[in-house]
Order: C-alpha cells, then structure tokens, then sequence
C-alpha cells in the first residue's frame, strides 16, 4: 500500500479536514496481505481477562471465516463486490494509522457481535488528542464512492450510531475519548473506493458536497480515496 497523496483540505473552514489517497500494490497481494492483517489477532492478548479474550477470539472466528469466503471469490485483477468494502476499510484504517499516527484499533466486524454486516461504522481509531475517529466505508465499481460515504455518515450520526458503538469501543479507547464523545466532540472519516478522478477533483468536488459540509462541525474529517 502507498499513501500517493496527503493534505489539509477546507483549512479556511476547518484545521483537521484531512484527504489521504490509497494506491494499493498488485490486487492480488493486496487481497492476500489484507487478509493476513485481519487474522493477526495478536491485539487479544492485550486483554487481561481469559472471558474477554476467548470472547473476542470466537467472534473474530466466525468474522473471519465469512470475510475469507468473501475475498477468494475475487480474481487477481477484480475485487468482488463483497470484498472491495474491507480492502476499502482496511487500507483506510492502516492509512490513517500510518500517516497521523492514530491508534491501530482492529476493524469493527472483528470484535462486534455479528459475524457480518456491522451494524456500526465499519472502522474506529483515536487521534493523538483522545478525539475518536468512526469510520465509514463504501465501495462501488462503477463510480467514486464518496457521495454514498458521506451521506451514510450523516444518517449514522443522525441514528446515534456513534453513540452505539461506545459500549465496544471501551475495550480499545481512552476514558477521556469515551466520555468526550458525548459531549459532542468525535471525528469522523470517509474512505472510498476511486477511479482515475485526479485527486483535485475529487477534493474540489468533495468539499462542495452538502454532506461533507455538515460535517465540519465536528472535531475532525478524514476523507481517504482507495483506488480499486
């Protein structure tokens, strides 16, 4: 994975509005190395209760098992529709680790209750200031993902599902983190799936979205651009 483009976008209106451009290896490898990220489930270990971690080690079991099935119906040069949602919220996530040193909190069908379909945001991390990050991931083949993105985080936010995903999130962020969020300070992230749209275009395009500017209310926008 290369992060091929990183920069402050919207800094007239906002300090951390953020856009990150993912430019995955060989789609194969990649497809292989994501999946051997998500089968790393050496984060348990940090839980000092045996009942937590043979908890989380059951639910990622069966998570695994379906995202495996998911990802071997894709050919080495197309990523199956199933698929392309994690390789978006993987990269995603690693990106934002890599690029703003965030913390690394494993993807969320891992360690939620459901071996698919996550209810929530797709992916969470927390910024060097205890602000967490929800993250949400779409992925389309036909078009640049960002409008559907945005616009699902509106509605999540408007259902409160920031506030759901605390209860999971205890195990992973800071008490200060956890507690800020409901006095409204919580950032969000955007990652999509790209096509060959140069990256001020999609920016340009991005920042004008009705979406995206009610967003910037909050403490921190990310916005990440995978291209599949």
């Amino acid at each position: 994975m290369n992060i091929i483009d990183f920069r402050k976008i919207c800094f007239d209106k906002h300090n951390r509005a953020y856009f990150l451009r993912v430019q995955p290896d060989d789609l194969k490898d990649t497809l292989s190395q994501i999946f051997y990220v998500l089968s790393n489930l050496s984060w348990i270990s940090n839980f000092d209760e045996d009942y937590i971690r043979e908890s989380f080690q059951e639910r990622a079991k069966a998570t695994l098992a379906d995202i495996y099935a998911k990802i071997t119906t894709s050919s080495t040069d197309e990523v199956s529709s199933d698929a392309g949602e994690y390789v978006v919220s993987e990269l995603a996530r690693e990106a934002i680790v890599d690029k703003l040193g965030y913390l690394d909190i494993p993807l969320a069908e891992l360690y939620n209750k459901k071996k698919s379909g996550n209810p929530g945001f797709d992916f969470h991390s927390q910024s060097l200031d205890e602000v967490i990050i929800f993250g949400e991931a779409k992925y389309l083949d036909d078009r640049n993902a960002y409008g559907s993105g945005l616009k699902q985080v509106v509605r999540f936010i408007s259902d409160k599902k920031d506030i759901k995903d605390l209860a999971d999130l205890r195990d992973f962020c800071s008490q200060n983190a956890l507690s800020s969020v409901s006095k409204g300070m919580k950032g969000f992230a955007v990652a999509f799936s790209a096509k060959s749209t140069p990256s001020d275009t999609l920016v340009s395009n991005i920042i004008k979205n009705k979406d995206f500017i009610s967003l910037l209310q909050h403490q921190e926008i990310i916005i990440v651009a995978v291209n599949i």
